[in-house]
């Protein structure tokens, strides 16, 4: 049995190819000017994070519909989703996996204007995933612990906030 490809399944190969070489472009310039910072004197700063796993016995296609629905419902919005086992998927690497970035623009604008440097880490990124066994799982990293380096008391205060919005939101797609 042979398989022949066809023009729309070409056109979709030949897409993502594209988007592939694009992002690896910006990888690489990224990763380049990382390696040029720390070449003249970039200063570092080391902290601690907490990254919160929630379980779950539901689908991965339902945990995702179900937390994209909650954080519209709750006050905040999908500002970008990631199919990372799309991606992937041209390297021949099968996976389910997707990371949202969400956040709230008042939230995220009460945060920039402390220190514009917050913009590391927000809006935040949901991973939802299937392991190798299909379970599916919420991950995201814990905002205290990420924002909490900035040691601001106004940062740390809707960061705080913003854990128990997560713990939520994650619990609650979970379920």
């Amino acid at each position: 049995m042979s398989i022949v490809p066809t023009a729309v399944g070409a056109m979709l190969h030949q897409e993502i190819r594209m988007r592939f070489k694009q992002f690896a472009t910006v990888f690489l310039a990224v990763l380049a000017t990382t390696a040029y910072a720390a070449s003249v004197g970039a200063s570092e700063t080391t902290f601690a994070g907490t990254r919160v796993t929630v379980d779950s016995s539901k689908s991965y296609e339902q945990v995702v519909d179900a937390l994209k629905s909650l954080v519209a419902k709750n006050g905040m919005m999908v500002m970008a989703e990631v199919n990372q086992g799309q991606m992937l998927s041209m390297t021949g690497l099968s996976l389910k996996a997707t990371v949202l970035l969400v956040g709230n623009p008042t939230v995220g604008k009460q945060l920039f204007e402390q220190d514009q440097a917050v913009g590391l880490y927000v809006p935040l990124r949901v991973s939802v995933y299937a392991d190798a066994n299909g379970k599916t799982h919420v991950e995201y990293d814990r905002p205290s612990s990420l924002l909490g380096q900035f040691k601001n008391e106004k940062i740390t205060m809707a960061a705080k906030m913003l854990d128990e919005k997560l713990d939520g939101l994650a619990n609650m797609a979970a379920k």
